[in-house]
């Protein structure tokens, strides 16, 4: 598929999407460190993520240790203590999280064609005020991304997230990333900027709410 073909069929989405959002607003910033080496197959790096909703104020914190163990063939386990603090109304709740992954290479579609990564993510959730009940969500993320030429922007990704959570047994929340585009501050920081549509699930219900969110992440 030529780039000229996804662009028109985004003006599409976008427009379709933009109808049933309830709100557009909403900001995310994520920073990563740079990889440390702990071995020849282990290595690890700090992840932080802000989020303002509405774009006025943090109402999110999450913080996380990535550690990420080579394995055969290109695939890679992850292991991911995470802590996770939200505001609703005047109050902050927090989570701690454990994060397992385990995701396969990059692979090429094509000789013209996009790369393909996946994420393939296990949470296992304590929530504050729920003593030792233990909650399980599986995630899954799948991006396509194309090489571009576009002033400073030299890739360009689409891509799908959808969360399970097994208490549930529901598909709860699904996030569709229509542009991502990738590029370089100063020679050592990589930047990606995304435009976000998330749906979620209203309780166990068959009503689903959408909204869209505006990003930035920056690694080292």
């Amino acid at each position: 598929m030529k780039l000229k073909t996804i662009f028109a069929s985004l003006g599409i989405i976008l427009a379709s999407a933009s109808v049933n959002a309830d709100d557009f607003g909403d900001v995310w910033f994520t920073g990563n460190s740079a990889s440390i080496d702990l071995s020849d197959t282990l290595s690890t790096k700090s992840h932080l993520e802000l989020r303002l909703p509405d774009a006025e104020e943090i109402g999110y914190v999450r913080f996380s240790q990535k550690f990420y163990t080579k394995l055969d063939n290109g695939w890679k386990l992850g292991t991911h203590p995470t802590f996770e603090n939200s505001k609703k109304g005047d109050d902050w709740n927090s989570t701690y999280r454990f994060d397992v992954e385990l995701n396969p290479a990059k692979f090429k579609v094509a000789e013209k064609g996009p790369s393909i990564s996946m994420r393939n993510r296990w949470e296992l959730r304590w929530k504050e005020g729920k003593g030792s009940e233990l909650f399980h969500r599986i995630r899954q993320q799948t991006k396509a991304t194309w090489s571009v030429d576009l002033g400073p922007f030299k890739s360009y990704s689409i891509a799908n997230e959808a969360f399970y959570e097994v208490d549930k047994s529901k598909l709860t929340i699904n996030r569709f990333y229509p542009i991502m585009l990738g590029t370089k501050h100063a020679e050592k920081v990589k930047a990606s900027y995304y435009l976000l549509y998330q749906s979620k699930r209203s309780g166990t219900t068959s009503d689903w709410n959408g909204s869209f969110i505006l990003g930035a992440s920056y690694s080292l």
